[in-house]
């Protein structure tokens, strides 16, 4: 591989050939005088129509590629060069090259007339062209056929050794080995060995926001150079002494740039500094011409092995790209208050975003969860505007186990905040999470899976959001994986949606799975017949309907089904309302009684009770077996003053000492709603797990308080769509989190 060299590399390597060349042709009796001074010597053609051209193409004219404008200047030196020697049949294979260049000359033009047309084939014909003009006619090629064949005639074939074997030795090192190039490489990096060089002048430091973080004014009208987040800066702290520093933002106003820089550290907090003695023009510090607080840029590659080793060993470098902010004052151990730097790297943190900062030099998550603005005076009347974010702690993310562990304590003031979202996942990581998980942490690779499906189930689960947001797409999603489990799944539901085949759990679970429908049950049910009883517990079908669920449901669990969708709503039961009265009818003393239709509430109630009394049957179970989903809860389990008549308040309890008694017996429920002040607090307040999506209604939000507190709470009617604030058992969580749930068309079965 050729050294890589810049344009005044190149151009210094293209005097020292030149020089070289100078010598080589004075040696072997060469007057460099007549060649300048036009007094044509045609054994001297090798030199200025050559070796000369070899060298002035390769680092100056050519040094990357040629174009067909460059092959018709070669050719037409090379022809110039020809036409003037004066016995031109002394030069072996002159009408070869000349032909050659004429050739050449011709592609070139052809190609360039060519290059606008419209036809196919003359592009193509174009193409064709350009390749062979551009590689035949490169300055390597053309001048070193002229080169060799010339040597050759006026020096090899003349017995003139020496002369001879040094053109060809010459040759070889410009074409294959460029030695002069290598040579100015190693200078180089042997430089980069021996000094820490320091750039440009930038600016001066005119403040110090805190220990680490400084404020850069850069004359728009003055400045020497440019920067550029992310790089390297020292800011001279100390007299000739400089702190490195990286560049974290940058803005303009008017005329003036401003950066602000943030100091590196040694794991021992010291700061990393650099002499800026060879830099500065005046380094003695009582000189009066000496400047101070002065900031001047690094180039990182031109630095000391052990300066570079230093500088990336830092977690601020390595992450400088994700560098937001800074922690600030009055932050405490469960949330952070911290500065955004206006400028950051682009980066846009919003509700929800995940940041890391240190605590005792390991990375711990934080999610944001409120900002407010705030302005700052620059100099005279200029103000800068910027943004204080909140964020409550997470804890330390552990891949391996995929859960949040608690991290103690709080990151020290002005530590670095960095963003850690990816905005960017390739599809199949996000179907590897959606296999594996529920969510994620927004914008991030951080997911969530469930970690404890016993809990889900037997400590109950909520999920909370207004109408159409997808809370029914998270139930299906969980129950999917819950069936997974071997535990049982029981559907109460008065929308049928649960058996809808285009929306439904059969685009989740194989419908092979799915028990739904009522219709055999009321079959049943019509073929007992019922009379009025002295007590109204004993009238109506409530008790056949019991024995009947009793036996569904038990058949359910035994069976390979895996989910029972019930609609309550479809299931016509009779209850006695009053205690039998008689009446005298005719003549005739009767029994009598008001009979009326069970509500959905009243239905739950007698679902609810018989799916307990299966479980006692088998037992008590340390696992979960059977779990209620009760879709509408606000219809099915309603609070007491959302009800007409105290016939529901009475299912609710009903209901409610179910849910209370069943966790023992491996029973328990979720509970999907979208008025959370309608449902019964005795079941929701047994709730372990939460999920909680857009919510707005102030009751709701009181609520939910409890479980996420005021921080939380406060954003849930702005959570965007598929997020969730969630925490409880099932998931492992001891503090509340927004996590951005999958997308539906990652879960969903194939059709």
């Amino acid at each position: 591989m050729k050294p890589s060299l810049n344009q005044k590399q190149r151009i210094l390597a293209a005097i020292i050939y030149l020089i070289g060349l100078v010598v080589i042709f004075s040696l072997i009796g060469g007057n460099i005088s007549k060649v300048i001074f036009g007094q044509s010597i045609d054994s001297s053609i090798w030199f200025y129509s050559g070796a000369l051209l070899i060298v002035l193409g390769t680092y100056i004219a050519e040094p990357f590629f040629s174009k067909p404008s460059n092959v018709i200047i070669n050719a037409v030196v090379v022809i110039v060069a020809l036409l003037g020697l004066d016995n031109k049949s002394a030069l072996i294979g002159y009408n070869f090259i000349f032909y050659f260049s004429v050739i050449l000359l011709l592609l070139s033009i052809i190609t360039i007339v060519l290059v606008d047309s419209t036809k196919d084939n003359l592009q193509k014909l174009s193409k064709v062209l350009y390749w062979i003009s551009t590689n035949f006619g490169h300055n390597k090629v053309i001048f070193s056929l002229l080169y060799l064949l010339s040597a050759t005639s006026y020096f090899g074939l003349k017995d003139e050794i020496v002369p001879y074997i040094l053109m060809i030795a010459l040759w070889i090192c410009l074409i294959f080995f460029d030695i002069v190039g290598y040579i100015i490489t190693f200078f180089k990096k042997l430089n980069s060995l021996i000094s820490d060089k320091i750039s440009e002048e930038l600016g001066t430091a005119i403040g110090c926001e805190n220990p680490l973080f400084y404020r850069v004014e850069i004359d728009g009208l003055k400045k020497t150079g440019t920067v550029n987040l992310g790089d390297i800066v020292a800011v001279e702290t100390e007299v000739n002494l400089g702190a490195i520093g990286v560049v974290v933002s940058k803005w303009q106003l008017l005329n003036k740039e401003w950066l602000s820089i943030y100091l590196l550290q040694k794991p021992t907090k010291e700061f990393l500094t650099i002499s800026l003695k060879l830099k500065k023009q005046f380094a003695d510090p009582k000189s009066i011409f000496v400047k101070k607080n002065s900031v001047y840029k690094l180039n990182v590659t031109q630095l000391s092995f052990q300066m570079q080793e230093f500088i990336g060993s830092t977690t601020l470098y390595t992450r400088r790209n994700d560098f937001i902010g800074y922690v600030e004052k009055d932050s405490d151990i469960e949330k952070i208050n911290f500065t955004i730097v206006e400028g950051a790297n682009g980066k846009s943190p919003t509700e929800g975003s995940i940041i890391e900062t240190p605590i005792y030099d390991e990375l711990t998550q934080y999610q944001i969860i409120n900002a407010n603005t705030k302005r700052e005076h620059l100099e005279n009347y200029d103000f800068k505007g910027y943004t204080n974010g909140i964020a409550r702690k997470l804890g330390r993310y552990d891949p391996e186990e995929k859960e949040l562990n608690v991290r103690k304590w709080l990151p020290n003031i002005y530590s670095p905040i960095y963003y850690s979202a990816n905005d960017t996942l390739a599809e199949e990581k996000l179907i590897e999470i959606a296999d594996s998980s529920i969510g994620r942490l927004p914008n991030s690779e951080f997911d969530l899976p469930i970690k404890d499906y016993n809990s889900l189930v037997t400590h109950n689960t909520a999920i909370l959001g207004i109408l159409g947001i997808g809370k029914s797409c998270l139930s299906y999603e969980l129950i999917s994986k819950i069936v997974q489990q071997d535990i049982k799944v029981l559907c109460i539901d008065i929308t049928n949606e649960y058996n809808s085949t285009e929306k439904g759990l059969p685009k989740y679970i194989d419908t092979d799975l799915i028990n739904e429908g009522v219709d055999e049950l009321n079959t049943e049910l019509n073929k007992i017949e019922f009379e009025v009883a002295d007590s109204r517990e004993d009238g109506g079908n409530i008790g056949s309907l019991h024995d009947l669920l009793i036996a569904d449901i038990k058949g359910f669990i035994d069976s390979n089904k895996s989910v029972r969708i019930i609609n309550p709503d479809e299931i016509i039961a009779i209850q006695q309302t009053e205690n039998a009265k008689n009446r005298n009818k005719g003549g005739k003393w009767e029994m009598y009684a008001p009979f009326a239709e069970l509500t959905v509430a009243e239905v739950t109630r007698v679902i609810s009770e018989s799916a307990l009394e299966v479980c006692k049957e088998k037992g008590i179970s340390e696992t979960a077996r059977l779990l209620i989903v009760y879709e509408e809860a606000h219809s099915l389990i309603p609070e007491w003053n959302s009800v007409a008549n105290d016939g529901d308040k009475y299912a609710t309890n009903g209901t409610s000492k179910v849910i209370l008694q069943g966790r023992k017996y491996g029973l328990g429920c979720f509970v999907i709603t979208q008025r959370t002040a309608n449902v019964t607090k005795s079941i929701l307040n047994q709730c372990n797990t939460m999920f909680a999506m857009r919510v707005f209604d102030d009751t709701g939000k009181n609520f939910l308080e409890n479980y996420f507190g005021r921080d939380y709470s406060s954003i849930l009617p702005t959570l965007e769509e598929r997020w969730a604030i969630t925490v409880g058992r099932g998931l492992k969580l001891k503090q509340p989190v927004i996590i951005e749930l999958n997308d539906k068309d990652l879960i969903i079965q194939d059709d």
